[in-house]
């Protein structure tokens, strides 16, 4: 299947794909298809067969675990760029340890686990890179971690408005793309301090009214989450 370029430009900034050669990362994507969900519907279920690993190309993802008294546990959100579900590719025959289900209109690359491997298997040096890139992605978790404890819940939300802004330079404007609850659970904190703090970013020039987000500086914002201003 033919990549639309903007798809490659996502996936070649995709932690997994970026540490690799122009020929590997093309060999690779070529194990993929592309899955297109509307807002609930299902991606997989938790304890059924890993057969894919996926990166999201458009919208987001929900990570969840349903708990035995009926609640839902919400593990992680992926949005454009990021992968998931690519650990599985160090173990055959395991489950899902969570159920993935869109969050909004979703578009993801799935990637055949077991066709992946084969190409893998094949070169030493494709092992090591792709070794390499896993390693970056857990990296990358691991930081989003020490942000989550360190950070503060306006700083937090920033990067997330910023990570929206992407290609943008100076002002910036689009509508949450997610319920706020959601948010606010990918960011650590509770829906009430999430509207609390969004509301505090108007100091930085971040307007927020009803789910509608404009930024009118985005260096300003980028600073702030950098941690060069108060």
């Amino acid at each position: 299947m033919t990549l639309h370029p903007a798809d490659e430009r996502t996936l070649r900034e995709c932690r997994l794909f970026a540490s690799l050669d122009e020929n590997d990362s093309r060999l690779l994507m070529a194990c993929h298809r592309v899955v297109k969900l509307e807002a609930g519907q299902t991606l997989f279920h938790q304890g059924a067969p890993a057969e894919a690993f996926f990166v999201v190309l458009e919208g987001w993802v929900v990570l969840f675990r349903d708990q035995p008294n009926g609640n839902r546990v919400v593990i992680h959100l992926f949005g454009p760029g990021e992968s998931f579900a690519e650990a599985l590719l160090s173990a055959d025959d395991v489950p899902y340890p969570a159920s993935a289900e869109a969050a909004s209109h979703l578009r993801v690359a799935r990637f055949d686990i077991k066709a992946f491997r084969d190409h893998i298997a094949q070169s030493p040096r494709l092992a090591l890179g792709v070794i390499s890139a896993v390693f970056k992605q857990l990296r990358g978790l691991v930081d989003q971690i020490e942000h989550h404890r360190e950070w503060s819940p306006r700083r937090r939300i920033a990067g997330f408005l910023l990570r929206m802004c992407r290609g943008k330079e100076s002002t910036c404007r689009f509508e949450l793309p997610l319920e706020q609850q959601l948010i606010a659970a990918r960011l650590s904190m509770t829906p009430w301090t999430f509207s609390r703090e969004l509301a505090r970013l108007d100091e930085l020039g971040v307007e927020a009214r009803r789910g509608q987000i404009v930024i009118h500086d985005i260096g300003r914002l980028a600073r702030f989450v950098s941690g060069e201003t108060a």
